[in-house]
């Protein structure tokens, strides 16, 4: 079996602490949890509290901190703010991360005994 090498350009310092901080942000369940329900469809705060069980002020700390990052970004209808996904290639790594995990999952389900007879 051939494995192929992608190429990759040596990072700066200033790269890699960009790097860092964008997974630093991703590896929080909960700011997960909040993404997971915008790939859906765009959502209020509201909506955001009613879907994920989250607190109000904990469902705006990780929005907040999600803008910064340029992940998520908010627009405004009235009275009411809606959150999107701002960055397309957190969804694309989202796929790439989930689908590894699924098929890393089945291969160990795969080798468990069959223990019904």
């Amino acid at each position: 079996m051939h494995i192929q090498k992608h190429t990759h350009s040596v990072l700066t310092d200033e790269a890699l602490e960009m790097l860092a901080s964008r997974f630093h942000v991703l590896g929080d369940p909960n700011r997960l949890r909040i993404l997971n329900h915008l790939m859906q469809r765009d959502h209020s705060v509201q909506q955001l509290v009613e879907s994920t069980g989250l607190r109000q002020p904990n469902i705006s700390r990780h929005l907040r901190v999600l803008r910064t990052e340029g992940i998520v970004q908010r627009r405004s209808e009235g009275n009411h703010a809606f959150y999107s996904i701002q960055d397309p290639t957190i969804m694309q790594l989202c796929e790439i991360v989930c689908d590894r995990l699924l098929g890393k999952l089945l291969q160990n389900l795969g080798s468990l005994p069959n223990t019904s007879k």
